[in-house]
């Protein structure tokens, strides 16, 4: 079972992968959405971090939110915010 990851390196990760999962003839078309389930964890320092939920068995409903977002070459006006919803 692979690790939890925080969420700035899942998203990083996701894109390398695509970029290279894109073959000759083939393009992105942007925006990427992503809907990830994710937990914070406090951190000693007092701040959190957002991990990607690999395993939700681990965890319980109130423990995990999801969140949806959509990633592009230009972040616009009107996608701006950042949407969060429960599970």
């Amino acid at each position: 079972m692979a690790e939890n990851k925080e969420l700035e390196d899942f998203v990083r990760s996701a894109c390398v992968g695509i970029q290279k999962g894109v073959t000759e003839g083939l393009e992105i078309k942007f925006p990427i959405e992503f809907e990830v389930a994710v937990v914070i964890q406090k951190e000693a320092d007092g701040l959190f971090k957002l991990l990607v939920v690999n395993d939700s068995r681990n965890y319980s409903k109130q423990e995990i939110s999801k969140i949806k977002f959509k990633i592009g070459k230009k972040l616009e006006a009107s996608s701006s915010r950042i949407h969060f919803f429960r599970e």
